[in-house]
């Protein structure tokens, strides 16, 4: 008895549970909206080291110096942000624009040498660091609408800046060369995500964002206790992968 009054419930429930969700009216998407988002977002960026000005460096180590200064790095982080945009629904289809800025967190470093050939038995070493610790996008949103759900693709221009430092040393004769340069940088910035409207305020929502920067560089004299002179050039760029959930809230 017990059990069958637990299925007649439950079979209640489910009934109860659908007739509302055929009759819950379709969520209305126009209008302003703010809200919060966190997730993670993976940075990489290409760093670059090659020889300039040939004085203290022959041409001997600028092929070398340019194989050890190709490097690729990669750092993966949590990230939260904030978000502001306008919508404007056309029966289904949807337009908007949306602000958003987050956390990055972006700091990497990479140390490499080697021997040279010029002069052997004795080493250099490059270290390369890129530093970015935000970012801010403005997109244009582009959905489609179906009861409440809604499904969209975005595209606009991210900012952000980014601090390049590079360190070359040697013991053959105490060659040095140092460099720091921070950069204010833009890129394009494409994605897509989806929301889902829990009532006719808040919803939850899903995105996915790829921004590619453009590049900083710089240049470093060399010095040295034998033939002090000479140059080296230092270039990165930076690209971030951004996957996060939010919660929104829109105004009525």
């Amino acid at each position: 008895m017990k059990t069958q009054i637990h299925a007649s419930a439950l079979l209640l429930a489910i009934c109860s549970s659908g007739a509302w969700a055929q009759t819950s009216p379709d969520a209305n998407w126009s209008g302003f909206h703010a809200g919060g988002f966190l997730g993670a977002a993976h940075g990489s960026s290409d760093a670059r080291t090659v020889t300039g000005r040939l004085q203290y460096l022959v041409e001997e180590d600028a092929i070398q110096i340019a194989r050890a200064g190709d490097n690729k790095l990669g750092q993966s982080n949590l990230s939260g942000g904030l978000a502001l945009g306008w919508n404007k629904q056309f029966d289904k289809l949807l337009v908007g624009v949306e602000a958003s800025a987050n956390s990055l967190s972006f700091d990497k470093d990479h140390n490499r040498g080697e021997f040279y050939d010029s002069v052997p038995g004795t080493s250099f070493n490059i270290r390369q660091s890129v530093r970015a610790s935000w970012m801010s996008a403005v997109r244009v949103r582009l959905g489609w609408a179906q009861r409440n759900w809604l499904a969209y693709v975005s595209g606009g221009w991210a900012h952000t800046k980014v601090k390049l430092d590079v360190t070359f040393t040697d013991n053959a004769f105490n060659g040095y060369s140092q460099s720091s340069k921070s950069e204010s940088m833009t890129g394009p910035s494409l994605g897509f995500g989806g929301e889902y409207a829990l009532d006719s305020k808040w919803s939850i929502r899903g995105d996915y964002h790829f921004t590619r920067f453009g590049s900083i560089s710089t240049v470093s004299d060399v010095t040295s206790t034998n033939n002090s002179g000479g140059t080296l050039v230092h270039k990165a760029n930076l690209s971030v992968h951004g996957a996060f959930v939010g919660l929104n809230y829109r105004f009525r």
